[in-house]
């Protein structure tokens, strides 16, 4: 009896668990480098050179206590990756997310929609 309540306990954790991954994929569509001035140094719109920076987009795991403030409207950090911090924002369009890196003293903010998807 002691084994199966472990068993029990174990399943339903690691279940638990699985139902509370969440990944969210964001594909970009423009770019901007700002200096630490202030000046707007470029814009990246080419469908083609964002493709080759980013591939098929960007996938983050985030926790799903995070999912909830998708409905504030407010923008929010949802996690960092190799290539700078991601934001997330829930919008009347969707999830809205900003990849945003300091290099040096140039910002870049690549902006893009995202999908969330759940168990992953």
């Amino acid at each position: 009896m002691r084994k199966l309540k472990f068993l029990f306990v174990a399943t339903f954790f690691s279940l638990s668990s699985f139902a509370n991954a969440a990944s969210v994929d964001c594909s970009f569509m423009s770019e901007v480098k700002i200096s630490s001035d202030g000046k707007w140094i470029k814009s990246e719109t080419d469908f083609m050179a964002l493709l080759e920076k980013f591939g098929d987009g960007l996938t983050l795991k985030i926790d799903n206590a995070l999912l909830s403030k998708l409905d504030s409207g407010q923008p929010f950090f949802a996690g960092e990756t190799r290539l700078g911090n991601v934001y997330l924002m829930g919008s009347e369009m969707g999830v809205e997310g900003k990849l945003i890196n300091v290099d040096g003293d140039e910002l870049t903010i690549t902006d893009g929609m995202c999908t969330v998807g759940f168990g992953g």
